[in-house]
Parts: C-alpha cells; structure tokens; sequence
C-alpha cells in the first residue's frame, strides 16, 4: 500500500473502534471477543491507582505497549504534547501530573477519538489543563519550541513515514526537551517476504514495525541525542497475536498464521527516553 492508503486504513479501523467505545470486542484479537479494559490496562502496564483516575471510556479504548507517563518523569507547570493519543488515557495521566499550572495537548487523526478524549477529560474534570489536535502527526498544527515533553504510545509503529513524524516531534519540543515512547519493533532481521506480506494489510502493530536498529537510527537522524533503552517486553505469541490485530478482530484482518509464527520471538515494546539538545 501507498503511504495516503496506510493512514486512511488506520484512521478507518481506529475510527470504527472508537465509535462502538471499544467495550464490544478484545482490545486486539487473541481468543473469543469480550468486553476489555484495553490491552495496556489488561497487560498490567498502569498500576491500580493510574487506573482509578481514568474514566472507562478511555481505558476501554486504550491500545498501548507501554505507559509514557510512567517514566517521562514528568513535573508541576510542564507543557506535555501526546501523539497519537487516542481516546486520551495518557493525556489525562499527564494531566494530573503537570497540574495545575501546566498543560497537555493531545493529537491524533481521528476525530472520533478525539471526541471520546474530550468525554473522558471532561469526566476526569481536567479540561483547563488539556487541549486537543486533530492532525496528521506528520504535521501537527502546533508552534515550534512548544513542549517540555513529548509522549507516544505504541502509535509511531502504525505510520508509514516514521522520519517524518519524528522530525515533527523534534520541532515541536523546546531545546533541552525531552521524549518518553513506548513502541513495538523488531528485535532482530525479518524475512523480506514475511514483512512485504505484513505491509500488504498494515495488520496492527507489526505491519510498519520495523528493526529497532533502523528505529532509533531514524531517532538519531531526526536530531535526538542521548537515547536511553529504559526497558523492553519480547511479546510472548498470545500478546503478539492480539498486537498484530489492534485495535480489534472487527476492524483488522488476521495475519497468515505462517507470517506470525515466522516473527514469534522477535518482536518486542520498548520504552525509551531521548533529548532534544540545547541550544
């Protein structure tokens, strides 16, 4: 598929998901459809209390491999921008820590979930400390030199033209700014013919992952410097199932069993830190 035809894939399965609030089906598509909490809150990635300050729209519609916000080391007054934030959940976990002088601006392509963000920050009564972008996060509408902080949450995968956003986000931070993401890569080289298969439907989140060499050297290039590995997760074959059928069997097409079993073992969610350099 050509880069336009990826995007309006994702903003169409994403979009879907949002309109039925996520509370219909597995959050990806390992096992029989139920209603979930989401795939990040389900996997243990937020702990209790980060879940009690997140309405249910927005943890049902979650489909993140990390929590940012958890080792963004985020402080009172910071100004936090969430790309790719879907319904919200990390714009409001960042909210209550930037609060009350702060504030944190979420973007995402789906107007659909950005409409279910705004129900869930209204609930959260965090609305003075957060705003919302719909926008290619290839091109944000966003000043340059804005954040303290960018966040991403198992997103960066999904788009076709990583150097692209990341020299976007790079834009966007101040000079002495600083990245928290969770993302999903490959941990080491993938039969060629297995990816193209993969990059023929975009399947969740292994249709654009690519080796984590070739990911942070597209870090790099954009300019960050200091990158940290803070942790990492291989994605054992029920998670890898349900990862490659984000945001939920409805909505993604199954890959080839042969095409997941050829990348079981090799497929893994970082979490990584990195600096804008100062100027």
């Amino acid at each position: 598929m050509k880069n336009y035809e990826v995007k309006q894939v994702i903003k169409s399965r994403y979009s879907q998901c949002a309109a039925v609030g996520g509370v219909t089906t597995t959050c990806c598509c390992a096992g029989e459809p139920t209603a979930s909490s989401g795939f990040a809150a389900d996997h243990g990635l937020y702990s209790k209390e980060e879940l009690s300050l997140v309405p249910e729209v927005s943890r049902s519609l979650s489909r993140g491999c990390g929590n940012p916000t958890g080792f963004a080391e985020l402080q009172p007054g910071e100004v936090v921008v969430d790309f790719g934030c879907g319904a919200g959940m990390d714009v409001i976990l960042a909210a209550h820590r930037v609060s009350p002088r702060g504030n944190v601006v979420g973007v995402d392509f789906s107007p659909q979930m950005i409409d279910r963000a705004k129900q869930a920050v209204l609930e959260a009564r965090l609305k003075d400390v957060t705003e919302f972008v719909i926008a290619d996060l290839e091109q944000v509408d966003i000043p340059d030199d804005f954040a303290d902080v960018v966040t991403s949450n198992c997103v960066i995968n999904l788009c076709p033209n990583k150097q692209a956003v990341y020299r976007e986000i790079f834009r966007v931070l101040k000079p002495g700014g600083r990245l928290a993401i969770s993302d999903v890569v490959y941990e080491e080289k993938i039969n060629p013919d297995v990816q193209e298969h993969f990059q023929e439907t975009w399947p969740g989140c292994v249709g654009g992952s690519l080796e984590e060499d070739a990911y942070f050297d597209i870090v790099t290039k954009a300019g960050f410097t200091d990158l940290h590995v803070i942790a990492r997760h291989r994605l054992p074959p029920k998670e890898l199932e349900e990862m490659a059928c984000c945001p939920g069997p409805e909505f993604t097409p199954a890959p080839d069993t042969a095409d997941l079993n050829a990348v079981q073992g090799k497929v893994a969610s970082i979490k990584f830190t990195a600096i804008k350099p100062a100027q």
